[in-house]
């Protein structure tokens, strides 16, 4: 009567093991899609960066020419500049979301391992106390 207790145990806690692991895997792979959606980011900002820089040697290109429009492109290129700030700070953001993301994916890799070996853990002892209650011996064996 005990070892069918036991084996009872040990299979509901396998089953509960399983469903840990599960639910680790979905939290990997959200993180995963984490990610990937900051590599987007970043790669967004450093676009944007890279066109306000060409944008910018348009503008510069404009100011070079001496005639009466020069001071408005001047203008143009000084508010131009002002934008700069921005985007640099907006790619230094997307950065740091990127790492926490891949920080992130670390630590989920991490957690859905642990819980693998605590459900293997768990199917092993089940195996164990059924083959032995089998043979009619102990388990601990």
């Amino acid at each position: 009567m005990k070892d069918a207790a036991q084996l009872r145990l040990w299979a509901l806690l396998a089953r509960v093991r399983q469903l840990r692991v599960e639910r680790k895997r979905r939290l990997l792979n959200e993180a995963r899609v984490q990610v990937q959606r900051a590599a987007a980011e970043t790669a967004r900002q450093r676009n944007a960066i890279a066109c306000h820089e060409a944008r910018r040697c348009e503008i510069l290109a404009a100011c070079a020419y001496g005639d009466r429009r020069a001071p408005l492109w001047r203008l143009a290129l000084h508010r131009h500049d002002a934008g700069r700030f921005a985007l640099e700070e907006a790619l230094a953001v997307a950065l740091r979301a990127e790492r926490l993301a891949e920080v992130q994916v670390v630590s989920a890799s991490r957690a859905l391992q642990r819980e693998m070996f605590g459900a293997a853990d768990a199917r092993e002892r089940g195996r164990r106390l059924k083959a032995a209650q089998q043979e009619g011996g102990d388990p601990e064996d």
